[in-house]
């Protein structure tokens, strides 16, 4: 091949390569910034642009330091979610399970890519010799082994945006749905101030066959979280103590005759059920 041609080939190859890194950190940024999301619903559009803000000017390096986190056997899971929830909050977090040998391996790829991603885009000329048929076409051999790996990470980085985007999709139509619709309120009121007080007073005040009475919870509702009380209606959309407990689908009611021909309210927590602040 003439010389010409020759480094008109690597410079082909090399500027492919450019487009295939660039893919490369496309995806990089999507998974990361669509990967974890949490906050109130109604604040979350504008959690979601800063998140793609504050991701768009990162460098390769960067972004794959925060997406083999993902990836990671060892790492902790950790709750975002505020101790008080005063709206309807939503957490999501896209994980990719692995064995450490997957995610050693991975680690390696993925931080060689950066540093043959550097190399390409700072440190090429030295080594492109334009004068020389053979070192054009031993540079060009590199650049082609280069793009195999390249691509190798792109479809699997492909494979995983696609099922994050499709999780993505199932997630809003369950929330859509009825069902969805009653498991967000139900959440929502499981995790309220007002539902974890009740279970700690049903558990504290239980008398000996497990039952406590609504009446004393409401006393000591009223003592230690008035604002609870006077919100019920607006807060949790129930007019009455009884209710919104009903409404928890939490704990077990029944009503217990008296001594004097009238009627009192008992309740307890659901047999198994455990409070999320334990």
């Amino acid at each position: 091949m003439p010389l010409e041609d020759s480094v008109n080939e690597v410079l082909r190859k090399i500027g492919r390569n450019m487009v295939l890194f660039q893919q490369l950190e496309h995806l990089l940024k999507f998974l990361v910034a669509n990967g974890e999301l949490s906050g109130y619903a109604s604040d979350l559009e504008n959690i979601k642009k800063k998140r793609a803000n504050s991701i768009k000017n990162q460098t390769m390096g960067q972004l794959v330091g925060q997406y083999i986190e993902n990836t990671n056997p060892d790492c902790e899971e950790h709750s975002s979610e505020p101790e008080e929830i005063k709206d309807v909050y939503l957490s999501f977090n896209f994980r990719i399970g692995c064995d450490s040998i997957y995610f050693e391996a991975k680690k390696e790829a993925l931080a060689r890519m950066v540093s043959e991603r550097n190399e390409l885009v700072h440190h090429l000329l030295p080594d492109f010799d334009t004068s020389s048929v053979k070192s054009c076409e031993e540079l060009g051999g590199k650049l082609d082994c280069q793009s195999e790996k390249i691509r190798k990470e792109i479809k699997e980085m492909q494979a995983i945006a696609k099922a994050l985007t499709e999780g993505k999709k199932e997630l809003a139509i369950f929330l859509s749905s009825e069902e969805g619709k009653k498991q967000w309120k139900l959440s929502f009121l499981r995790q309220s101030r007002l539902a974890l007080l009740l279970g700690d007073i049903a558990t504290q005040t239980e008398r000996s066959d497990g039952w406590a009475l609504m009446n004393i919870a409401g006393q000591l509702v009223k003592h230690h979280a008035p604002e609870e009380l006077a919100l019920l209606k607006k807060s949790y959309g129930h007019k009455s103590l009884k209710g919104f407990i009903l409404a928890t689908e939490m704990f077990d009611i029944y009503e217990e005759a008296t001594k004097k021909g009238g009627v009192r309210v008992l309740y307890r927590l659901k047999p198994g059920w455990k409070l999320s602040n334990n």
